[in-house]
């Protein structure tokens, strides 16, 4: 049993305030307290969730749009950076809002950082998208937890638990089993090219996540905002270089998909946040990394027949209790 509520909550008969005493359940609360008739436990509860499912869907949609854009043929190139250039001029405006002028130099440092790998992490995901679906990828992107996990024993000097010890176990099992896997696309063979190239990816989205460690650990998450600018901003020009390198193709399809990726990027952001704010960490990261990679691996088998093998059907699955491990903390 819990502790007993003894929040001043309207009563429904005469709405005196007077104190609830009900004994609710550690595991949450009643629908609705038969004392004073309130909802608001429940309420908070089911926001709280809300908030966590919304961040899931959004970032699993990320991946879903860049593959979405890249079956119709469109210039991904061009998607990318309305994705970054829209993200930068959102928080640049929330910035502006809440008056952050003069932000500190490694809030600049570490974005400027950050946006150069979270454009290289975006270029290095469309080959293997092509090589080995949606799936497949989701997985191999959620198992880079392995990279800031490294970082942090390395250069923070933290210390894995058991049931991290367990995950870790877990995902140096999935990646040859996601590696070898060709369900999905059976006429591709693995070759050392595309080897190279999902372990880039992976060594990519893993930096991604260590920056984010790294700027947490400054201190200056109340220029969180000034942070992603930076961060979005950097991305948008390094994906703008690539463009005028190798695409210089203009066409209205792609600017709506890169503006639908931009919106999946900030909302996927701003519900991670909010999350953070209403549930520990424990819960949010181990349930929203599984989440991506089982929406991802499902979206991608009922809409586009992306179907991985067994061996990539088991490394997903591997993959995704391994991830909830790690993210255990």
């Amino acid at each position: 049993m819990g502790r007993r509520s003894r929040r001043w909550w309207p009563t429904r008969r005469t709405g005196r305030r007077k104190i609830c005493r009900i004994r609710w359940p550690t595991g949450g609360c009643r629908s609705r307290c038969p004392r004073c008739a309130s909802t608001r436990c429940c309420r908070s509860a089911s926001s709280s969730v809300l908030t966590l499912v919304v961040a899931t869907f959004f970032n699993a949609a990320f991946g879903i749009v860049v593959r979405g854009a890249q079956r119709r043929d469109l210039d991904v190139l061009t998607v990318g950076f309305v994705n970054y250039l829209a993200a930068a001029a959102f928080y640049l405006g929330w910035s502006r809002l809440d008056g952050i002028s003069t932000p500190d130099p490694r809030t600049v440092l570490i974005g400027s950082i950050g946006g150069v790998i979270y454009a290289g992490g975006f270029l290095l995901m469309l080959g293997p998208l092509r090589w080995r679906g949606l799936g497949i990828v989701a997985a191999l992107l959620g198992l880079s937890v392995l990279v800031p996990l490294s970082a942090s024993l390395l250069a923070w000097h933290e210390t894995l638990r058991g049931a991290q010890i367990v995950g870790v176990t877990l995902a140096l099992l999935a990646i040859p089993l996601l590696s070898l896997d060709q369900g999905a696309m059976s006429d591709l063979r693995m070759t050392k090219l595309m080897a190279l190239g999902m372990a880039a990816l992976f060594l990519a989205n893993g930096g991604a996540w260590t920056i984010q460690k790294w700027y947490h650990t400054t201190g200056l998450d109340n220029e969180r905002q000034v942070y992603f600018s930076y961060l979005f901003g950097v991305a948008s020009l390094v994906m703008l270089i690539a463009w005028l390198a190798k695409s210089r193709r203009i066409n209205l399809a792609s600017l709506a998909w890169g503006a639908l990726l931009g919106v999946c990027n900030v909302t996927a952001n701003l519900a991670l946040l909010l999350a953070l704010d209403r549930l520990p960490g424990a819960v949010v990261f181990p349930v929203m990394q599984a989440g991506i990679m089982i929406v991802g691996a499902l979206f991608a088998a009922i809409a586009w027949h992306e179907r991985p093998g067994r061996m990539g059907a088991a490394g997903i699955a591997v993959a995704a209790a391994a991830v909830a491990l790690i993210n255990i903390v």
